[in-house]
């Protein structure tokens, strides 16, 4: 059977990917041992902080905006200093920055590489950016 070029897998085949993944997420999501964390991010609080991070920024990718002048969607919004590291910015909205998943990916990657400091500091100034911009979200300097 061919597929189509933008197509991966056959209906049968997807639906057992998902559901291998799904499999896979709920086995990690049970195993995790930042309980805090977890429950922190199920909290009606972090909804709340969550959906006015992407309000105050449109509902757009704020790293790809800059990076490559693209008008995204977001699907997640990122702590640019990590709640395991700074617990009282959890819900600061001056922390809080929406990405897409693959941007999202992307910043995390250069934390990983030992980019973090480098990738905070240009996260930050693209929200006082985007303030300067459009006069909304960050007011403040950091």
């Amino acid at each position: 059977m061919l597929l189509d070029e933008d197509v991966k897998y056959c209906d049968r085949h997807q639906k057992q990917t998902r559901d291998h993944k799904a499999s896979r997420d709920r086995e990690y999501k049970r195993n995790r041992s930042d309980h805090k964390e977890q429950d922190f991010y199920r909290g009606q609080a972090w909804l709340n902080a969550r959906d006015g991070s992407m309000s105050y920024y449109f509902g757009i990718d704020i790293f790809e905006y800059y990076t490559t002048g693209l008008i995204v969607e977001a699907a997640t919004v990122h702590h640019i200093m990590p709640i395991k590291e700074e617990w009282s910015k959890r819900y600061d909205t001056n922390n809080l920055i929406p990405l897409t998943e693959k941007s999202h990916q992307y910043v995390h990657n250069e934390y990983r590489k030992g980019n973090k400091k480098q990738m905070q500091d240009i996260l930050f100034e693209m929200k006082i950016q985007f303030f300067m911009d459009f006069r909304v979200g960050v007011q403040k300097t950091f």
